[in-house]
């Protein structure tokens, strides 16, 4: 990922770096936000040398009244512990701006733990969506390298609520690689959600480009 130094080097030194996507869905945690339809995603980060950093991101959406837009904005630290093991802690905003549903808008605090190519990761919000109270959500994610240019990306994370009979399962599997400097994916993405299309199987291609 290319970036621009903003001050002086050292531990102040600033770096701006983004991305921006095209996916045929819009997946999150196992459902569709954007009716199966593709989505144009694109986000800034701003991170120091010591491993702060400031995001926002912002995604079209169909599932709010008014509302077809994402924007998120993230605030954390992350960086290697030792050559084999890293973390990422921070808290985010899910924006959903004109959207007309009460309680649209939550925030998140988050980690995770990585050991090479072995992350595992907790969110927890007191007031998820749509005022739906408590909410943990526990992944895992594994890549592995099938070739210089060729991995295998593998996901399962589970959706605690406080209503019970709301929690799911959401997994993926997909395989990533490089063509001509931007990165190339396709991922078959499911839940054990029953009776709702946006949560059923299906198979996304995304292609992303970094500055």
């Amino acid at each position: 990922m290319l970036g621009s130094g903003l001050s002086s080097a050292g531990a102040s030194e600033l770096t701006l770096s983004g991305d921006v996507t095209f996916a045929s869905d819009y997946a999150f945690r196992g459902i569709s936000q954007t009716e199966e339809a593709p989505a144009l995603q694109g986000g800034l980060s701003l991170s120091t040398a010591s491993g702060f950093y400031a995001s926002v991101w912002g995604s079209n959406v169909d599932f709010l009244a008014e509302g077809t837009l994402e924007l998120d904005v993230m605030l954390g630290w992350s960086g290697a512990i030792n050559d084999d093991w890293s973390t990422d802690v921070g808290i985010m905003r899910y924006g959903y701006p004109n959207a007309e549903i009460d309680g649209s808008n939550f925030y998140e605090l988050y980690g995770s733990l990585s050991y090479k190519d072995l992350t595992f990761g907790l969110a927890y919000s007191d007031d998820y969506y749509a005022n739906s109270g408590n909410f943990i959500y526990v992944y895992a994610n594994y890549i592995y390298a099938l070739s210089d240019n060729l991995s295998l990306d593998l996901h399962v994370g589970q959706n605690e609520y406080d209503d019970s009979s709301a929690s799911y399962l959401d997994w993926s599997i997909g395989l990533s690689t490089e063509v001509l400097g931007a990165g190339v994916s396709l991922t078959y993405v499911d839940t054990d959600i029953d009776g709702s299309y946006l949560a059923d199987s299906r198979v996304i291609f995304a292609i992303s480009k970094s500055f």
